[in-house]
């Protein structure tokens, strides 16, 4: 059997995706679905629902399995993959408080869909930092900084207090999550 090591920011980049997040939402309402089940609740093609759930499996945010003549999957976290656990039981908190909740999820997840930016969040974790001992921690440049904090300050990761950046307290179970899974 093939070992999953997906990392963080691929994960997140999966995440950001509005088609996954409904198929992932899906399974965790109505788990045992099958590709045609979940295609046309969304009104996807079967093509591009399979494609999708293979990339949250690829994650490991889903099972495949096969039940009698059908392919179905199921929101079971992959062992061996420590992120995904944890992600599943966030998402699902999240979507328990508030349905409509993708969009923010998909936001935060946007944040850190890159190496570079989940590094400058690493290096806010400890303290605020002014942007160019930052950009020195994270060996950037600052022009380059200025393109992921952008981001990172739509997404709901930082903010500017005086004239140092800070990260803002985790009040979504995904960020809080993904701040933990640092």
């Amino acid at each position: 059997m093939r070992q999953l090591h997906p990392t963080l920011w691929r994960t997140c980049r999966t995440l950001a995706n509005p088609t996954r997040l409904r198929l992932l939402q899906l399974l965790l309402e109505r788990p045992g679905s099958n590709v045609s089940q979940l295609a046309e609740r969304l009104d996807l093609g079967i093509s591009a629902a399979s494609q999708e759930l293979r990339r949250l499996q690829s994650r490991g945010l889903i099972k495949r399995t096969i039940q009698g003549p059908s392919v179905i999957y199921l929101p079971v976290p992959d062992p061996q993959v420590p992120s995904a656990a944890p992600l599943l039981k966030a998402l699902q908190a999240a979507w328990e408080a508030d349905r409509n909740g993708s969009e923010a999820i998909a936001r935060l997840a946007k944040g850190l869909a890159c190496e570079r930016r989940i590094s400058l969040v690493r290096a806010l974790v400890p303290q605020p930092q002014p942007s160019d001992q930052w950009a020195h921690l994270v060996r950037t440049r600052s022009d380059n900084l200025k393109k992921h904090v952008r981001i990172l300050r739509e997404s709901g990761w930082v903010t500017k207090i005086d004239k140092r950046f800070a990260l803002l307290p985790a009040g979504h179970p995904v960020q809080a999550t993904l701040l933990k899974l640092l």
